[in-house]
């Protein structure tokens, strides 16, 4: 998955190439809009704080929020802000496409970056698989994609002052749509977190039932080592033994 800086500053190029590819002023695109659309996949990434360091549960807490990893709860959001929050003199509409096309690219280079292709949930609740592996998340391209994004973000700062200014706009149709729209986001995820499980997503099915599994192949996405004698991994709240004569690296 690319940090940030790779997502904020290659949906900085693609606004600006969209720029000069349309009539009129830059000005025209709420760049805004775009950067925020491009960040609003990862609002839950502090999941692994609230697992690693205040010992949630982790399935349960997976489950519920990585789902706001995706097309569907991202256009929920999206719908919200972009009622509540338009930029000057633009349509609600407008700043909704904005927030979903950088939000697709975003997924785009979260599904292409990486070689494990333990899952995905940008089809949720749909598909959760990852038929397509990239390139290495710690190859020469992804750091060519970083230091190309850091340089596109630093004109974008020089350029600032020429965006639209976002207002905030709380009228009792928008406000009242605004919160139907946060509402759905909150609540399907709990409706479909045994859904998850059910259908394999990130090999949740074998956290579960894992005597099901025996003798296939599964891939263990989020584990670390917590001993190596005997070498023991942790994935989620569960513990395996491995058996293996290999030495594991902490």
């Amino acid at each position: 998955m690319p940090d940030w800086v790779t997502h904020l500053g290659t949906t900085y190029i693609a606004s600006r190439v969209a720029c000069r590819l349309r009539p009129g002023p830059a000005t025209q695109v709420s760049v805004r809009h775009l950067l925020l659309g491009a960040l609003l996949p990862d609002a839950t990434r502090f999941t692994i704080i609230l697992v690693d360091v205040l010992d949630w549960p982790a399935v349960a807490t997976f489950t519920y929020l990585i789902p706001f990893h995706s097309l569907l709860i991202i256009a929920l959001l999206a719908g919200a802000v972009a009622l509540l929050l338009p930029a000057a003199d633009r349509s609600s509409g407008e700043a909704f496409g904005l927030m979903m096309a950088a939000a697709a690219f975003h997924f785009l280079l979260d599904d292409l970056e990486g070689w494990v292709g333990c899952g995905s949930t940008t089809f949720y609740p749909f598909y959760f698989g990852k038929p397509v592996n990239g390139w290495n998340s710690e190859g020469n391209f992804a750091t060519l994609l970083l230091v190309t994004s850091a340089m596109a973000l630093g004109l974008a700062l020089r350029d600032r002052q020429q965006w639209p200014p976002l207002i905030l706009r709380l009228t009792r149709p928008r406000l009242a749509g605004g919160l139907a729209l946060l509402l759905a986001a909150l609540l399907i995820p709990l409706f479909w977190r045994q859904w998850m499980v059910e259908r394999n997503a990130y090999y949740l099915g074998f956290m579960a039932r894992p005597a099901a599994f025996e003798g296939q192949n599964v891939e263990l996405c989020f584990s670390e080592v917590i001993a190596t004698n005997p070498p023991t991994i942790e994935e989620f709240d569960a513990s395996f033994t491995l058996q293996t004569s290999e030495p594991l690296a902490q």
